[in-house]
């Protein structure tokens, strides 16, 4: 059942009830009819709450995590009381409906996003409609995992839980049939469908028929076959009264829009209406890049486009009413911010993007995209805005859930020509650079502190310790890094990097004590003891004052410990355990 299915029995419940129903009898599975908590006292009467009332807020979300555990999900009608009858069991609401959005996004766990809370007036009184669709993982609120059974909410057991993961875990809205068939799709779309084709196989795809094939969305063999939702979407005015797409120039955060495009199906053509009023906000201009002339944008064009196609791909399509909204911002436009509806996807974390396979929430939809060349392919995109963006001297993208969205936003500016000749050069020793995010997450990072340890490489770039080693060892192979000390596992800049990137560097003068334990941490790396001689002989000062260094290193900092005793001109230390 989909979300305006869901509606639409919500829409026939309220009318039932407003021509004289009782509310209850006309509640059903996927309908049910609630107040706001707090708006009913003690001895019956109803009284007014405020916008953010909290102890309502957490009422909606347990029902919402109830209904969301159900194979159709459903519609919460909030402002119905179901025991009134006709009119006069419309009897209102209070809650600031952005507020409770993310509220109940707070409040779920796993967070769930839901679908725009749409307001409607029945009778004089406000009501507003929550469309909860059926959810993908176990859903909790209160740490209770409840769902909807009839018009009832039963805690859920073990084997229940069990058998609803086991139906849904490879649920794909996109792969599902739609009411389209090739015939009904828009001729236009179509023509960009194969055009993009072309541009990206560097051949035609043949007959519509032929080209809905390659793209996966075609579910059977006839002449005019039935199209999954992917199809329907890229190609055919799906749902024409949804807006899929809203794109909007604006000069600074909250004023109103210099150019604005709101685009519903066909998506193909909504993203080609989109793409240029982002081409035409970011327009390439020539830099002088060494001695060579080069076009370039304030931010790059593969991050620009993969931020959206990302959305588009990505989005959960599950709630109609919210749209992808990609914002143009400055003057001229410098930054791009991209929202889309719903969470990142099960088993997807937010500060392990770069590491994390591919899980598109729409595989259907993912794979007729990259078909046609409008997304990277699997595995790659995140890295490859990164890259990018860091490469041109701009900051790494953010990408960040936000109250049951997922918010991109690209910092851009000036293109940074000494940055983005520094890494031509290295490409230009070692190829493997061009595609290797890691290398230029490093570089960036040592223009911030330095040195750069192995383990500190691993969390920024989200890979394992040998990974960031082996990039290291390749960035000093090619000249742009090296060690802080032989057979250690630090890395500054080199010489020539210091030189070329002089401009750059925004590490702050570092301390005598600070370089001191570089230079100790340096040398555990390949012994793994240290003696006041062999400080001595590594720091360029006397026994005794390296007896003091060490000293102040164990009592002071707890970095390193003694092994034995630690008294004596003999002690010897290691690092702390």
């Amino acid at each position: 059942m989909d979300a305006h299915s869901r509606r639409r029995a919500a829409l026939d419940a309220i009318a039932a009830v407003t021509v004289g129903a009782r509310a209850a009898d006309v509640e059903s599975e996927v309908v049910d009819f609630k107040e706001e908590g707090g708006t009913v006292v003690a001895d019956g009467d109803r009284v007014a709450i405020r916008a953010q009332h909290e102890p309502a807020a957490q009422a909606l979300a347990a029902e919402v995590a109830c209904m969301a555990m159900s194979d159709k999900g459903g519609v919460i009608v909030v402002g119905v009381n179901d025991k009134g009858v006709g009119p006069a069991a419309f009897v209102g609401c209070y809650l600031d409906l952005d507020w409770l959005r993310r509220r109940v996004y707070a409040l779920t766990q796993p967070h769930y996003a839901i679908d725009v809370i749409e307001e409607v007036i029945q009778a004089g009184k406000r009501l507003y409609l929550i469309n909860v669709a059926p959810a993908l993982s176990e859903v909790r609120s209160g740490g209770k995992l409840r769902a909807r059974y009839g018009t009832n909410c039963l805690e859920l057991d073990g084997d229940r839980a069990r058998a609803f993961m086991e139906r849904w875990r490879r649920y794909d809205w996109s792969a599902e049939p739609s009411d389209e068939r090739l015939s009904t799709g828009d001729r236009a779309a179509l023509d960009a469908a194969h055009a993009h084709y072309r541009d990206a196989k560097g051949r035609s795809a043949g007959s519509d028929a032929e080209l809905v094939r390659r793209m996966g969305v075609a579910l059977d063999d006839s002449d005019d076959p039935v199209l999954n939702r992917a199809g329907a979407l890229l190609l055919c005015r799906y749902e024409n009264d949804v807006e899929r797409l809203d794109v909007r120039v604006i000069d600074v955060e909250g004023a109103a829009s210099r150019k604005r495009e709101l685009l519903g199906a066909p998506v193909i053509t909504a993203f080609d209406t989109a793409w240029g009023v982002i081409d035409q906000a970011f327009p390439s201009r020539p830099v002088m890049v060494g001695v060579q002339r080069r076009a370039e944008r304030s931010i790059p064009e593969r991050a620009l486009r993969e931020a959206l196609g990302n959305a588009i791909m990505h989005r959960d399509y599950r709630m109609p009413r919210a749209s992808i909204v990609a914002v143009a911002i400055g003057q001229p436009p410098d930054t791009l911010r991209v929202i889309s509806p719903g969470d990142f996807p099960e088993g997807v974390d937010k500060d392990r993007l770069l590491a994390t396979r591919s899980q598109p929430r729409n595989r259907a939809l993912a794979e007729a995209m990259r078909v046609l060349g409008l997304a990277e392919r699997e595995g790659v995109g995140i890295g490859a805005m990164y890259r990018t963006m860091l490469r041109d001297g701009h900051a790494a993208p953010e990408i960040l859930p936000e109250g049951g969205d997922v918010v991109c936003r690209l910092p851009g500016g000036r293109v940074d020509t000494e940055m983005r000749r520094f890494f031509d050069d290295l490409i230009a020793v070692d190829g493997r650079f061009e595609e290797d995010v890691r290398s230029h997450i490093a570089i960036t990072e040592l223009l911030e502190r330095t040195p750069l340890r192995t383990e500190r490489l691993a969390r920024l770039a989200q890979s394992s310790e040998d990974e960031a080693f082996e990039v290291l060892n390749r960035l000093a192979d090619a000249g742009a890094v090296a060690r802080l000390l032989d057979g250690s596992r630090a890395f500054r800049l080199s010489p020539a990097s210091r030189a070329s990137l002089r401009a750059r560097i925004r590490y702050k003068q570092r301390s005598t004590a600070d370089e001191q334990w570089d230079l100790v941490r340096a040398f555990l790396d390949g012994r793994e003891e240290i003696g006041r001689k062999d400080a001595s002989g590594l720091l360029g000062v006397g026994e005794g004052r390296a007896s003091n260094i060490l000293s102040e290193l164990y009592n002071d900092h707890g970095v390193i410990e003694p092994v034995g005793s630690a008294r004596g001109r003999g002690v010897r230390y290691r690092l702390s355990r």
